[in-house]
């Protein structure tokens, strides 16, 4: 168990040796990628037809979140690196 706890790409990115906001931006994009599986599973393989508004909802939500998070986080690095000295 402790082997799959440690190759977690969720895990590797919370433990990493990097800068705080280039965390959340990794964690925006794996956040935006989890949230589009659903969607893309059910388009890959045609489980039902047609699309379920909630697979459409889940992914915008999981995108709009993403994207805040990613703007923060690029927001963030651009205040450290530019305007705190």
């Amino acid at each position: 168990m402790n082997f799959v706890w440690q190759r977690n790409p969720i895990t590797r990115v919370v433990y990493a040796r990097a800068e705080k906001e280039i965390k959340l931006i990794a964690l925006s994009l794996i956040l935006v990628l989890l949230s589009a599986v659903p969607l893309m599973i059910n388009s890959l393989f045609s489980i039902a037809k047609p699309t379920p508004p909630v697979l459409v909802y889940i992914f915008a939500a999981g995108a709009l979140l993403a994207h805040v998070g990613f703007l923060i986080g690029l927001l963030a690095m651009i205040w450290k690196n530019y305007f705190r000295r």
